[in-house]
């Protein structure tokens, strides 16, 4: 029978890693605080101001985002070829975004994809802060220590701000295929076993 392996369809991290300036509008979530979500569930991220978390930086994206509003329907998405590369915008509806792997603590993922001037802001304030990476592959652990308030010419918002509480090596996970102990190629067939010369033969 003809078989063909077509890969993952999609990512396969089901949590989602949220901040929220000003709170959810069901209450579940206060303001000035991270929350994970799971489904219809929502559950404060306390841990994201205490014992942080960690940020793979392989897995990091940044673009455009472009969202309805309406719930159920996913926001459409235009990503930069680089992190290093930011592209035009694309429309007046759009805002820029990112898309980051983060590792929540005893063995968890969680995805962070979020548009929006407090993300933004929070990337842009964390930045430098990346470029003292001791070594390549290793990641930020990272907390947030305030938020800090942003004004527009109408409203406003604020935004996380985050300290490097010490680079790891990139936690087991945040791995993929070999690296973490994931066979990506059809295990070699087993050799066959040495057959046993006579006993009176001789060499």
């Amino acid at each position: 029978m003809f078989e063909i392996d077509l890969g993952a369809t999609g990512s396969d991290v089901n949590t989602f890693l949220q901040w929220s300036a000003r709170g959810t509008q069901d209450g579940a979530v206060r303001a000035k605080q991270f929350y994970l979500r799971e489904g219809a569930g929502k559950d404060e991220y306390a841990a994201a101001q205490t014992t942080g978390f960690v940020i793979d930086l392989d897995s990091l994206k940044t673009g455009w985002q472009k969202s309805e509003g309406i719930q159920g329907v996913a926001p459409e998405w235009k990503w930069n070829p680089t992190v290093n590369q930011m592209m035009a915008k694309p429309g007046d509806d759009y805002k820029k975004g990112i898309s980051v792997k983060v590792a929540i603590g005893g063995g968890k993922v969680a995805m962070w994809e979020q548009a929006g001037a407090a993300i933004w802001s929070a990337l842009t304030d964390l930045a430098p802060k990346l470029k003292d990476q001791p070594a390549a592959g290793q990641m930020p652990l990272i907390k947030m220590v305030e938020a800090k308030e942003l004004k527009f010419t109408k409203g406003s918002t604020c935004y996380p701000v985050f300290e490097i509480v010490k680079w790891v090596d990139k936690p087991d996970c945040l791995k993929e295929g070999a690296a973490a102990g994931i066979a990506i190629e059809p295990a070699p067939a087993p050799a066959p076993a040495p057959v046993a010369a006579p006993a009176d033969a001789e060499f």
